[in-house]
């Protein structure tokens, strides 16, 4: 990738006016809340002026609090957008409920006609009812799969360890939601008796990409919490889209199957067996999301 395509790729940090180092990312935070909304086609541009203008908002007024990013999906759904709102713990939400309820700035936001020459109305119309809907993220825990511990006093705070810790990759040549130029958001659901086994195949899978692709893929793994049990979310924070490449050739590599598919994961006691009884079956999908391009770059 050349230098000038480097500046040219997107990422969801330039969707704020922020320092990036004043930034809570999906390698830094405690949790993230998923959020997907499906646009009306006729009030897509609309709405995505709506998502600049209440990220921008959210993200100045409740800076360590909580950092949002949108992203488009694409080769899936037309017009789906997807959120990533990034923070230490559950407690904090709090702090964006009493901004929800007594920010009439933010309330302005909300409810300022967006559709003069459409029927007029806002969010409630932009987005197809009964579309939007939430999904709470943790950093993979309990595994004692960590490098090194958390010596940012910040962390401390966290509901979890971030995820940041998961990787050997220097936390400066890691890749996260908001330095990435794409991540693909791969969900997968564990069998029950295999949740133990399952979460470290995902973690060998997951060190090997970074050790191979540093620089190029970073993937950290999340698992869902408060919603379905087992889960799992591997974020995978692409430099550009032609990393993708890269990582799809070294997931068909001889080494990879060798090392990481055809190894062992299932004891004997259970039956034996690789990677394929782990999961419950055709519930690995893929979705690619590029960052939400602002019409105008909140940041040079």
């Amino acid at each position: 990738m050349t230098a000038t395509t480097a500046a040219a790729t997107p990422r969801a940090q330039d969707q704020t006016s922020l320092a990036p180092e004043k930034l809570l990312h999906s390698g830094n935070s405690g949790m993230v809340i998923y959020r997907v909304g499906q646009l009306n086609y006729e009030f897509a541009r609309e709405g995505r002026g709506f998502s600049v203008d209440l990220l921008g908002y959210i993200n100045d007024k409740q800076q360590g609090v909580a950092t949002t990013f949108c992203y488009e999906e694409v080769f899936g759904v037309k017009d789906r957008l997807h959120w990533l709102i990034h923070m230490r713990s559950p407690n904090e939400y709090q702090k964006l409920l009493e901004m929800v309820d007594h920010d009439e700035e933010f309330q302005g936001i909300s409810v300022v006609d967006r559709l003069p020459e459409k029927g007029h109305g806002n969010w409630e119309k932009i987005f197809l009812e009964s579309s939007m809907y939430e999904r709470i993220l943790c950093p993979q825990h309990g595994l004692q799969h960590h490098h090194d511990e958390p010596d940012d006093p910040q962390e401390a705070a966290n509901f979890v360890t971030s995820a940041r810790h998961q990787t050997a990759q220097p936390f400066g040549d890691q890749l996260n939601s908001s330095n990435a130029g794409a991540i693909v958001v791969r969900t997968a659901t564990v069998k029950y008796e295999f949740r133990k086994e399952g979460r470290l195949f995902a973690f060998d899978w997951q060190e090997h990409v970074n050790r191979e692709l540093a620089g190029d893929v970073t993937v950290l793994l999340y698992e869902e919490t408060f919603g379905q049990q087992d889960r799992i979310y591997s974020l995978i924070h692409l430099r550009d889209l032609d990393a993708y490449g890269a990582l799809a050739e070294l997931d068909r590599s001889p080494a990879t199957d060798e090392r990481i598919y055809r190894k062992p994961r299932v004891h004997e006691s259970k039956g034996g067996g690789t990677w394929e009884r782990l999961f419950v079956p055709a519930t690995i999908h893929d979705t690619l999301l590029l960052p939400q391009r602002p019409s105008t770059p909140a940041r040079a």
